[in-house]
């Protein structure tokens, strides 16, 4: 009777006492501040490749890193700061083709893109006077294609993956437009993508025409800043965003599933969360900007 009488209080006082689900906890941290293999500085981004390896974007040493899921312990090191060739001034997102590992890196500074191929050679480069303006993050295509957010851009920019070739700009009117976007992602054959100044997660069909937006964390609070965003295998949203809840997991409808950690600075918490990803066994993986550091998260047993 007790337990149905807090249930039911939860339910009655959620969004003003932060009575939010918490099915998660934290397990342990990869990595550490440095610029040696497999540690960190300023870290933007964060992917999986196709062997289940965590790529990251290591922004403040100007290179990607592979790094494994399960340890941290460095398996590739790629890029060097520099405005030629393939060299990079400061990055921003990644993207990573399902198909084969290629790696694409936004060259937020230096307007460009970068492709790695998954031994972190450099092979193409996507340098466009006319459009390539302060890209942010990239996605890709089971066909190996591009969809880039540039800085504050109402649309998304589409390139051929293999030649670099500009295809077609999409999205951009109506409710498919965006005012600023931070993040975006394939998934099902659909776009997603963060919305940070729409405060919301727009979903697209891959030639942009709008499907649904979601701008709430379930009934606790109104999405205010959403900054990142990953699908895990049972199609739930694992979002990084402003207020009170700043790392959540929703369901496909957009149902608070989930807080997942704290803000703070001592082990275990983040400060400056940008990137999520969720392993083939539910861990959670959160990247933290500020303590250069990647917190685990297991499901708590019920």
């Amino acid at each position: 009777m007790k337990g149905s009488l807090v249930a039911v209080l939860c339910v009655l006082l959620l969004g003003l006492t932060g009575c939010v689900p918490e099915k998660y906890t934290f397990d342990s941290e990869l990595g550490k501040s440095g610029s040696g293999p497999g540690e960190l500085r300023s870290p933007s981004d964060m992917a999986l490749n196709p062997d289940g390896d965590l790529v990251i974007c290591d922004s403040g040493n100007h290179r990607i890193q592979i790094l494994s899921a399960t340890d941290g312990s460095p398996k590739l090191q790629a890029g060097e700061y520099g405005t030629t060739h393939y060299k990079v001034q400061g990055l921003s997102g990644l993207g990573v083709n399902p198909s084969n590992g290629d790696i694409w890196v936004c060259d937020l500074r230096g307007n460009k893109l970068v492709k790695f191929d998954k031994r972190g050679t450099p092979l193409l480069k996507i340098v466009d006077k006319d459009r390539m303006k302060y890209p942010i993050d990239v996605a890709v295509d089971r066909r190996g294609d591009i969809y880039v957010l540039m800085s504050k851009q109402p649309q998304i920019y589409k390139f051929d993956g293999i030649s670099g070739t500009f295809l077609e700009t999409i999205g951009g009117t109506g409710k498919a437009a965006l005012v600023f976007g931070t993040s975006i992602l394939v998934h099902d054959d659909h776009l997603f993508v963060t919305d940070y100044g729409g405060r919301r997660v727009l979903k697209l069909t891959l030639k942009g025409e709008f499907v649904a937006d979601y701008d709430k964390k379930g009934d606790y609070e109104e999405i205010r800043g959403p900054s990142g965003l990953f699908i895990d295998r049972q199609g739930n949203f694992l979002l990084l965003d402003l207020g009170e809840v700043p790392v959540v997991m929703l369901d496909s409808q957009g149902k608070l599933l989930s807080k997942i950690g704290n803000f703070g600075s001592d082990k275990g918490q983040f400060l400056y969360p940008r990137g999520i990803v969720a392993k083939p066994s539910g861990e959670i993986l959160v990247l933290d900007n500020s303590r250069n550091v990647i917190l685990t998260f297991k499901k708590i047993a019920q």
